[in-house]
């Protein structure tokens, strides 16, 4: 299996100056962790919002995954002081996708009036970054691969590294920060499709598989700051609560030949919580990583996966869920985003701890 993965979606027009969005987007996200799922529906300018954190969310979901995984394959070799030539073992580098697309996608949504520069910024910056590394990687790419950098004694290798660098430091931030203006929109806009999956059908598949994926976000977030039983145990519980019910009315739709589920998507979401189980038993009794795992845990994307009870063993499962989901058909009109390397890093002890990931 592999890994991140991956979680979002819609259409529409951006009404309302910098602030006013700022207070409603705060005041809606207030509303929903308190209220949980009766949401009011989306008025005219958080649906303008959304039209334009969906063109964000396309780009993340199509452009990040590659590039972490490229950054990754990259210092697993070569030190942040650059390449020697002289390394026992040379990995390469994968080249990161053309971002062409994503770039035009942006720059028409944030064409549009009225304008929201802390989002349209942010967006803007990430699609500098990315258009910074395409080239760098896309020809490192084929200057390892080709073994070049044997003829020429690695020259070609140091000369691109500090450019680079600084380009895979850019896209770490600008990632960063757009993921963390998008996530308390995109949990608030969830509840509301949820209440209004309620109010057209009632609580069928449909609902609960989206309370499935609002629980699952939960269970994540508890995962993701400081350990916390107590708190981790009580979102276990409502999201095993929510797997129940989804795989009930998912066997009795296929019975009767309706459609279900996706059903990769509800398998990773089982995945999650047997990963979450392994997990706590871990924190519970303080079970420190054996030497095998500790390896693992050197690579998220390449190997740290595989190292079962960990949080980069979770993030696979519940990228995953994320990944067929997004592009199933039973699921709110939201795409969801897959957690970063950054979400979810780890050390012996199992605590998460945030940082780049790199030597």
């Amino acid at each position: 299996m592999k890994r991140i993965f991956g979680l979002l979606l819609a259409c529409g027009l951006l009404l309302a100056v910098s602030q006013q969005l700022a207070v409603t987007t705060a005041t809606a996200q207030q509303g929903s962790q308190e209220q949980g799922h009766g949401q009011e529906p989306p008025d005219a300018s958080q649906r303008a919002l959304f039209s334009k954190i969906d063109a964000y969310v396309t780009c993340l979901n199509d452009l990040s995954a590659t590039i972490y995984r490229s950054r990754e394959r990259y210092f697993n070799w070569a030190p942040r002081s650059g390449p020697t030539g002289r390394e026992s073992h040379i990995g390469g580098i994968d080249s990161s996708d053309n971002p062409a697309k994503c770039r035009d996608s942006i720059a028409m949504v944030n064409d549009v009036a009225p304008h929201h520069p802390q989002f349209e910024d942010a967006a803007s910056a990430y699609v500098n970054a990315v258009t910074k590394l395409y080239p760098l990687t896309k020809e490192l790419h084929l200057y390892y691969e080709n073994d070049t950098y044997e003829d020429d004694h690695m020259a070609r290798g140091k000369a691109l590294h500090p450019p680079l660098l600084a380009a895979f430091d850019e896209f770490f931030a600008a990632d960063r920060k757009l993921r963390d203006l998008i996530d308390p929109v995109n949990d608030n806009r969830a509840h509301q499709e949820l209440a209004s999956l309620e109010r057209q059908t009632g609580r069928d598949l449909s609902y609960e598989f989206a309370a499935l994926l609002i629980d699952a976000k939960t269970l994540v977030n508890a995962l993701r700051t400081t350990p916390d039983i107590a708190r981790i145990t009580a979102a276990l519980s409502q999201y095993d609560t929510s797997i129940a019910t989804v795989s009930t009315l998912d066997e009795a739709a296929r019975n009767n030949n309706r459609r279900g589920v996706d059903s990769f998507a509800l398998g990773y979401a089982k995945e999650l919580r047997a990963d979450t189980k392994i997990f706590m038993r871990r924190l519970r009794n303080k079970t420190p990583y054996n030497i095998g795992d500790q390896l693992l845990l050197r690579g998220f994307h390449l190997t740290g996966w595989m190292a079962r009870g960990s949080l980069p063993n979770l993030a696979n499962s519940y990228n995953r869920m994320i990944d067929f989901t997004n592009r199933g058909t039973t699921s709110p009109s939201l795409k969801w985003i897959p957690l970063s390397p950054a979400d979810v890093m780890v050390n012996g002890t199992g605590r998460m701890l945030k940082g780049t990931g790199t030597k």
